[in-house]
């Protein structure tokens, strides 16, 4: 990338400078000297064009942008773990005790065999 950049500025530089060059020669008027500044001015032109040319092609390719992420997930509170108890009896329940149907957690204790939806309390 930077040798390319280089390079186009030694042609951008390498233009400019034929071209005054050229109205140099253009000026000094005389039939041979008008003819090489001509030729001098076209070169320039036809360089100035391949370095404007080579520029819109490089803006029109597209760049690979690489992002990389690094989140650290908190919840709001002290996580605590609490065991499952039944609000019928107390007795505990364990994760085969769950069911989930439609969205919605099912708790079935199997030592009252009370069934109940088991809703998140609030965490404020």
């Amino acid at each position: 990338m930077l040798m390319s950049r280089i390079v186009t500025g030694l042609v951008l530089f390498v233009g400019i400078f034929l071209i005054l060059l050229g109205a140099i020669f253009i000026i000094a008027s005389g039939l041979e000297n008008i003819a090489i500044g001509a030729v001098l001015v076209i070169v320039a032109i036809v360089l100035l064009i391949f370095v404007y040319r080579s520029e819109k092609i490089q803006a029109a390719k597209p760049t690979l942008v690489s992002q990389s992420f690094q989140v650290k997930m908190e919840g709001s509170g002290e996580f605590t773990e609490k065991q499952l108890k039944c609000r019928s009896c107390g007795a505990p329940l364990a994760d085969k005790n769950l069911r989930v149907i439609q969205g919605g957690i099912m708790v079935s204790c199997p030592y009252c065999g009370s069934s109940y939806a088991l809703e998140e309390a609030p965490k404020w």
